[in-house]
């Protein structure tokens, strides 16, 4: 073996020795960046957690403020439209923010005037176009027959007498069918509860229109809070399985129908429900409506 034949062994050696560690250098190296990185990737979404938790519990404690600037009487009849307000909250819902504020006031929500703008004029064209209601007359109108003893309900008890008598010759099958399934769950209350709901809604959504004044909506909230705590509804089960059927009376529509009994499932389950915060007061625990009317921190009527 030549002298060159050795240094060049010797070369070759060192070289590979040399990449050997340059590689262990930057695979090291390549480790440490990327823990590194998974540690700023994890600050990052602890920190975005700790934001979207004290943003949370600002929320929760904004919908409290709401609740308790009311007084039980107010939420209770508030809380009768609760249905129809759950739905509009997923309209009106931002970012994933649920505005759950409007189970409690009658303004809808919104960031800013524009979008508070835009609001009113969906829940004018939904009254238009769901109920006829366009000004002070037609709300009226529509307030008249749905607590003035008629309604839906009416007929609703009209076809369970019939079945229980059992004649319903003549009676549109498919309201017998109806009221034949929810028979076992509302009893003698039928869908009532749609009816107050729906009242309870024209009340509220008429005020922040300015199709009744503050003092008509709070009139007609108390009629439908007095015809709901006269009513034998056990609870809010009760009470949202009825709202289930009046609305399967009054229309057939599955896609509409399912809405609605996602609403009142919401609402019988969730932390953040108006129902489980307040259960349905017991037949002895009168409410009080003499409270006097909660004002906002800015001085504003809740029911403006």
């Amino acid at each position: 073996m030549t002298l060159w034949t050795v240094l060049i062994a010797v070369a070759a050696g060192l070289v590979l020795a040399a990449l050997w560690w340059v590689g262990k250098a930057m695979l090291e190296g390549a480790r440490e960046g990327l823990q590194e990185a998974n540690a700023e990737l994890a600050q990052e979404q602890a920190d975005r957690d700790a934001q979207a938790a004290r943003d949370a519990d600002t929320r929760r404690q904004a919908v409290e403020a709401a609740a308790l600037a009311l007084s039980d009487a107010d939420r209770f009849a508030l809380n009768l439209r609760a249905p129809f307000t759950s739905l509009w909250i997923d309209i009106f819902e931002t970012r994933g923010h649920r505005p759950l504020t409007y189970f409690y006031q009658v303004t809808p929500p919104g960031e800013t005037p524009e979008a508070r703008q835009a609001a009113l004029r969906e829940l004018a064209a939904s009254l238009e176009s769901g109920w006829g209601i366009t000004d002070h007359a037609s709300a009226m109108s529509s307030l008249a027959w749905l607590l003035g003893g008629g309604g839906h309900h009416a007929p609703y008890q009209q076809v369970r007498r019939a079945l229980h008598a059992q004649d319903t010759a003549g009676l549109d099958r498919r309201h017998v069918k109806v009221v034949r399934q929810w028979e076992p769950q509302v009893g003698e209350v039928g869908g009532l509860a749609f009816d107050l709901a729906r009242a309870a809604d024209i009340a509220a959504q008429g005020v922040a229109l300015g199709y009744l004044s503050e003092r008509q909506g709070r009139q007609v909230l108390g009629q439908c809070r007095q015809v709901a705590r006269e009513a034998p509804f056990r609870d809010w089960t009760h009470y949202g399985r009825s709202f289930q059927a009046g609305a399967a009376f009054w229309n057939a529509d599955p896609v509409r129908n399912r809405g609605y009994a996602s609403a009142v499932d919401w609402l019988l389950s969730s932390d953040d429900s108006p129902w489980r915060r307040d259960p349905w007061p017991p037949p002895a625990g009168p409410l009080d409506p003499d409270q006097p009317v909660a004002h906002s921190a800015a001085g504003s009527s809740l029911l403006n």
